[in-house]
């Protein structure tokens, strides 16, 4: 089961305007330019020769999506082969936006993803 973000999906999140700072984790590479998974403190940039990346684990993700779009609820649903994420409205079950992926932690990133490309996440200034 993946654990965290890769490493192009936290540039593409940083590219997005996210301060990716207050990850949970983070990718560093050895001598050898394998990569591996630390926790995300200073340990984490003293031993890595070249510069770490942070990596967002499944519940970095969720505390940054709203609970809420307008009346619509945050869902998370577990299929046969796959996990969704999706805004619905409870009462009617009219659905926002949903996401899917084979790993829960990947459709959560690509909803991320478009609550920040459509407004429902701030992000860089206009989110301090």
């Amino acid at each position: 089961m993946k654990q965290v973000l890769s490493v192009e999906q936290m540039k593409h999140l940083k590219e997005l305007g996210v301060d990716i700072s207050d990850a949970s984790m983070c990718w560093i590479k050895d001598s050898e330019g394998n990569r591996f998974l630390s926790v995300n403190d200073e340990y984490c940039y003293e031993m890595s020769h070249l510069s770490p990346v942070p990596a967002y684990t499944l519940q970095d993700i969720l505390d940054k999506l709203p609970c809420f779009i307008g009346n619509q609820v945050l869902t998370i649903q577990k299929l046969a082969d796959s996990y969704t994420c999706l805004y619905m409205e409870h009462y009617t079950r009219s659905i926002g936006n949903i996401t899917e992926g084979k790993e829960l932690i990947d459709a959560a990133y690509d909803m991320l993803c478009w609550c920040i490309e459509n407004g429902y996440v701030k992000v860089g200034k206009e989110g301090q």
